[in-house]
């Protein structure tokens, strides 16, 4: 009787001991699993692929989110899926609004940097931000910020164009949509790393 009762409870032991083994094992996999799908991972854009970031300086970009102005007036749709910037304006709408204001359109003009200072100073906090084709070569595709103040890029992504090689557009170079998403998935990992209300 003594050696059953002894055998059960190793039993009810090794049972014990089971249950706390599956127990952590299945927090495991949800830790594991939450730490995969947080915001900070999921890519926002689908792509595959990554882009190559070229500078990548740190600021408090909450300072600049009240306004974004995209001064070619491009991928204005694709920021406004990042969601973060309050307004987002093109050139043209900023300078409707300095008219508007009453600010003399020669002192406020966002492609001087000494114009740009000055609508940052006296009209509204704001920060660059836009697409454009390297210097270098014009095969690569950029996205770029600028810090209005000094005028100096506080981050930049390149991607590197294609060229169609079948039909009528034959020889014409574009940039491939999975590029284009991973260039701006690099952004939103910008935002991300440098503001604190992003979510």
């Amino acid at each position: 009787m003594a050696l059953r009762n002894i055998s059960l409870f190793i039993n009810l032991q090794k049972n014990e001991k089971m249950k706390n083994l599956f127990s952590l094992l299945m927090l495991l996999a949800c830790l594991i699993s939450f730490g995969q799908n947080t915001e900070e991972n999921i890519p926002l854009f689908k792509t595959k692929i990554k882009a190559a970031v070229t500078i990548n300086d740190t600021i408090n970009l909450d300072n600049f989110k009240e306004l974004a102005i995209i001064p070619g007036g491009h991928f204005k749709k694709e920021l406004e899926k990042i969601n973060y910037f309050s307004t987002i304006m093109t050139e043209a709408e900023l300078n409707k609004e300095i008219k508007k204001a009453g600010l003399d359109p020669s002192k406020y003009n966002l492609k001087t940097r000494e114009g740009a200072k000055n609508i940052f100073t006296d009209y509204k906090k704001f920060i660059l931000v836009f697409q454009a084709l390297s210097n270098t070569d014009k095969n690569i595709h950029q996205i770029i910020i600028i810090d209005p103040r000094s005028g100096e890029k506080v981050f930049e992504v390149e991607g590197r164009s294609k060229t169609n090689v079948i039909g009528i557009s034959a020889g014409t170079k574009y940039l491939p949509q999975d590029m284009n998403n991973a260039m701006l998935n690099e952004l939103v990992n910008y935002i991300r790393a440098n503001s604190k209300t992003y979510r």
